[in-house]
């Protein structure tokens, strides 16, 4: 449970469409350009509008950054020891408005990736140490700035959403440690299915890993509750081990066409989409479907059983069914 908790929290994610595209006739027609003219990756620098020979000195500092292979400003351009009015005005308009000016950059990266994550992060702080405000637009800097965003609200969707099922289950079992297993176990194949990524050293798409989170844990989480429900209402009329063989028995067979359905759905969206993100949606869809599926009826009957006394004594009315034993007494 830990090593695939740990793998999945460090799993690399793909958050726009650039690099996710590379099987699309798009993506194939995108290399070759590449191939020929070699990659090319614009971005945006505002800055306040100050003296020209700071602008120059932030030019001659961000060219130094690995990956830019072009800074296009008003001192490298034109010459920061030119006046404007001897500038024609619409050239001297593509670098100042009235409050900012605009310095344009290039670089050799992806659109996304470490490398241009990384590049980006140095010409914001580059910026920054000339000048108090900076503002940088680019497809890198816009995913730059996805990046930092969802890594802290995704954390808190999943929180709410397990908390949410977690208090729907207790108020249903009316049972303190049931919705623990069965969040548990639903929540372990989550893990598992998005650590198999970081394992086999692929990227994912982050709409992906968002779809999945939600999806793989409200659609099979009623695996769990329909075999727990089964189990505590045989409990109170026969042993533990009984019980739970009884609930096997009886829920199987529908967790099993329930699962199979989902599992065969998700897989036959990622065989026929053309789409690398659908596709790769659908199967994590059906792995996850298979992995929460033994998860609910291999891992979860043992944890009912092994606190099966635990639960008892956790749940409002459980009323067990206590085993008399009977003792031969000699005349």
């Amino acid at each position: 449970v830990i090593p695939s908790y740990l793998a999945q929290s460090n799993t690399n994610f793909l958050y726009g469409m650039g690099a996710a595209s590379a099987k699309t006739r798009a993506g194939q027609d995108t290399v070759l350009i590449e191939e020929v003219f070699g990659r090319e990756n614009p971005l945006v620098l505002l800055v306040p509008r100050e003296d020209s020979g700071k602008e120059a000195e932030l030019s001659g500092r961000l060219e130094s950054i690995p990956h830019i292979t072009s800074v296009i400003s008003y001192a490298t351009a034109v010459g920061a020891e030119i006046p404007p009015q001897y500038v024609p005005q619409e050239v001297y308009d593509q670098f100042y408005s009235d409050h900012y000016a605009r310095i344009v950059l290039y670089a050799d990266t992806a659109d996304e990736g470490e490398q241009a994550f990384g590049m980006v992060q140095a010409v914001l702080d580059t910026a920054k140490e000339h000048y108090g405000t900076c503002y940088l637009t680019g497809q890198s800097a816009a995913l730059f700035d996805m990046r930092s965003v969802v890594e802290v609200d995704t954390g808190i969707v999943n929180l709410v959403a397990i908390i949410g099922i977690f208090l729907v289950i207790l108020i249903t079992f009316r049972s303190l440690t049931i919705p623990i297993f069965l969040v548990f176990s639903i929540e372990t194949a989550i893990w598992i299915n998005l650590s198999i990524a970081y394992f086999t050293d692929n990227t994912l798409s982050f709409i992906g890993y968002l779809i999945i989170s939600t999806v793989q844990l409200g659609a099979t989480v009623d695996y769990a509750i329909l075999l727990s429900n089964h189990y505590l209402a045989d409990r109170k009329i026969m042993p533990k081990k009984e019980a739970m063989l009884k609930a096997l028995s009886e829920n199987l067979s529908a967790i099993l066409v329930s699962a199979g359905i989902l599992a065969a759905a998700g897989f036959t969206l990622a065989a026929t989409s053309g789409n690398p993100i659908v596709s790769e949606l659908g199967t994590l869809l059906g792995r996850g479907t298979i992995l929460s599926f033994v998860m609910v009826v291999c891992v979860l009957p043992a944890l009912l059983l092994i606190f099966d006394k635990v639960i008892e004594k956790t749940t409002i009315k459980s009323e067990f069914y206590k085993h008399k034993r009977r003792e031969n007494r000699g005349a």
